[in-house]
C-alpha cells in the first residue's frame, strides 16, 4: 500500500507501548525518549499559553485560588512537570496533576518531578473505565487521542468535558504524509528506543486530520470547539466552557 493510500485514511494498529506485556525497562525507556520528544516539539509550550491567560484573568479578577490543570494519559509526566515550572518562573498560581492508567508510568513520574523539585500529585486513573475527579479547571492530554478508536476518543473528550471546570486542550498528531516521513527520521535521531521507532510511523497512520478532530469534539458536545496546526505537525483542539 502506499504512503498516500494509507495516510488518506485513519488506520489505528496497536502499538507497542499499549501492550500490557511490555518489558518495564524498554517501558521507562520509552517514557523517557517521549519526554525528550514532547522537549523538542514544545508540547508544554503549546498548552502554556490558554492556561496562562487563564492565571491571568483569575488574578485580575482579584481571585485568590490557583488555576486546577489536569493532565490526563499524561504517560511519564513531562509535560504537567514543565507546565508547572513554567507557571512558578511567571510567578503564576498553579496548581498541576497527572494521571496514567499505567502504574509504571505514574512511577515514573513521581520519580521525574522529584528530581525536577515540581510539586505536581501524580495517580493511577483509566480514562476510559473511572469517572474523572472534580474541581479542576483546565483537563489537557497530549498524544493519546491517536491510541483510541473514534467512539472510545469521543468518549474521553466528553468525560474531558464534563469534568473541566472552564478549558480543555488537545494536543495530538496530524496526520499528514510530511508529518509520517518526520516522525520516521526524528524518532530514530532523537531517541534509541525501539519502541518509540516502532511505534511513531503508527501513530501518525492512527492519528486525526484537523477536520476529523473537529468532529470528535463536536460529538462530543463541545460547540464553538476549535482545531488549530501547531508546530510541529500538530495540532491543538480547545474548547472553553461557555
Amino acid at each position: 500500500m502506499s504512503l498516500l493510500r494509507r495516510l488518506k485514511d485513519r488506520h489505528r494498529q496497536p502499538e507497542v507501548m499499549d501492550q500490557p506485556g511490555l518489558d518495564p525497562r524498554g517501558h521507562h525507556q520509552a517514557l523517557s525518549a517521549l519526554a525528550r520528544v514532547n522537549w523538542i516539539s514544545a508540547t508544554a509550550g503549546v498548552l502554556w499559553p490558554p492556561i496562562r491567560d487563564l492565571c491571568g484573568e483569575r488574578l485580575k479578577s482579584m481571585d485568590p485560588r490557583p488555576v486546577r490543570v489536569l493532565d490526563v494519559a499524561t504517560g511519564g509526566g513531562d509535560v504537567p512537570i514543565r507546565l508547572w515550572h513554567r507557571a512558578r518562573r511567571a510567578r503564576l498560581p498553579l496548581e498541576v496533576a497527572g494521571c496514567d492508567v499505567s502504574p509504571l508510568a505514574i512511577d515514573h513520574a513521581r520519580k521525574q518531578a522529584a528530581r525536577r523539585r515540581a510539586h505536581v500529585t501524580f495517580f493511577v486513573l483509566d480514562v476510559l473505565k473511572d469517572s474523572f475527579p472534580a474541581g479542576y479547571d483546565v483537563i489537557t492530554c497530549s498524544l493519546f487521542l491517536h491510541h483510541l478508536d473514534e467512539a472510545d476518543a469521543v468518549a474521553v473528550l466528553t468525560k474531558m468535558r464534563e469534568s473541566a471546570g472552564i478549558l480543555v486542550l488537545v494536543s495530538d498528531l496530524n496526520r499528514t504524509r510530511i508529518g509520517w516521513l518526520a516522525v520516521l527520521v526524528g524518532s530514530r535521531v532523537l531517541t534509541r528506543s525501539p519502541v518509540v521507532h516502532t511505534d511513531a510511523t503508527l501513530s501518525v497512520e492512527g492519528a486525526f486530520t484537523l477536520d476529523e478532530a473537529l468532529a470528535l469534539a463536536r460529538q462530543a458536545g463541545m460547540e464553538g470547539a476549535r482545531v488549530r496546526p501547531r508546530f510541529p505537525f500538530r495540532f491543538l483542539l480547545t474548547w472553553r466552557r461557555p
